[in-house]
């Protein structure tokens, strides 16, 4: 008999039976649709121990990896652990090790925590009090940074903005959780193309997916492209310039709004025509506000892009 953890409760599986059939006979919440694979209603994913592949057809190259699977047709060979696809994970304490500013209105925020699994470009859970918690997507590497670093817009009446302008110093304790996310280099084809499209605090997962591509060695060209409301809102600008100088594959534009510029600075105007010419072969990943990716999805879609080729983290307001 295959074992069956769905969170920390063993569960009996029968020789032939699916996960979703022993899930439900003990009793345990489970969604359910089509129950034949199509539909994805019954997606959970498995933390420990791998799915059989035909449990997992259908799904994106990012979900396999984090090991997401159709529990409908799922019958295990080997022994799974597994949890409901938002399960967030257990709360881990963290220290805060530096704040600094990156421009006029973002701060660079990095916490140091006991070591968990997570991929560049994947969102945490923010923690200050049970009352007090948002998401943050990660510009950090796992395998180059002993810290997780988040990029944070400081809003005038924010409650976390205000909690980190003034009571955060190195050393506070807070707590995190997670990861979340499917917006993450593996599983792209690394002679692809790569479109990074994002705005604002948009920047941090596409610089931590940047970081990945480069450090797996990809071998296509990557575009980097970043907008702001003004030149003030553009941070990290030198040290990409730098990055695409040094590396041939690598570009990097920036564009804030401006009458005056092409497509008035309008980033996405701006890498839809730079995009067109090779829509079909490029892999992209938008992050930003939900009117911006909402609209490049789109944009890209109606221009030729496929929907498969496209990853992206929205950002919504608290």
């Amino acid at each position: 008999m295959t074992r069956l953890i769905y969170k920390d409760r063993p569960v009996e599986l029968s020789p032939g039976e699916t996960v979703l059939e022993a899930l439900e006979r003990a009793g345990v919440d489970a969604p359910s649709s089509c129950r034949a694979g199509n539909c994805q209603t019954c997606l959970h994913r498995a933390i420990e121990g791998a799915p059989p592949p035909e449990s997992q057809s259908g799904l994106t190259a990012a979900q396999k990896a984090l090991g997401f699977f159709l529990p409908c047709v799922c019958r295990p060979t080997e022994p799974l652990t597994i949890v409901p696809p938002d399960d967030a994970g257990a709360r881990l304490e963290a220290t805060v090790r530096a704040i600094e500013p990156l421009s006029h209105d973002v701060v660079r925020l990095r916490i140091e925590t006991t070591p968990f699994p997570y991929r560049p470009g994947q969102f945490i859970e923010l923690i200050a009090d049970e009352d007090l918690r948002r998401h943050y997507s990660l510009a950090s590497h796992p395998e180059e940074d002993p810290f997780l670093e988040m990029h944070i817009r400081l809003h005038p009446n924010g409650r976390m903005s205000r909690r980190l302008m003034v009571d955060m110093k190195p050393g506070h304790r807070l707590h995190v959780a997670g990861p979340r996310g499917t917006c993450f280099y593996e599983g792209v084809d690394p002679e692809q193309p790569l479109a990074l499209i994002g705005a604002g605090t948009g920047l941090a997962p596409l610089y931590g997916v940047l970081r990945d591509a480069l450090r797996q060695g990809h071998r296509g060209e990557i575009r980097l492209y970043h907008g702001a409301r003004d030149s003030k809102g553009l941070y990290l600008t030198e040290e990409l310039q730098t990055l695409a100088q040094t590396r041939d594959n690598v570009r990097y534009i920036a564009a804030a709004l401006d009458p005056n510029a092409p497509f008035g600075g309008d980033i996405a105007a701006l890498a839809l025509a730079e995009e067109k010419p090779r829509l079909t072969q490029t892999a992209y990943f938008l992050c930003g506000g939900e009117n911006l990716v909402r609209r490049l999805k789109r944009d890209l879609f109606m221009a030729g892009a496929s929907m498969k080729a496209i990853r992206s983290d929205v950002f919504s307001p608290a």
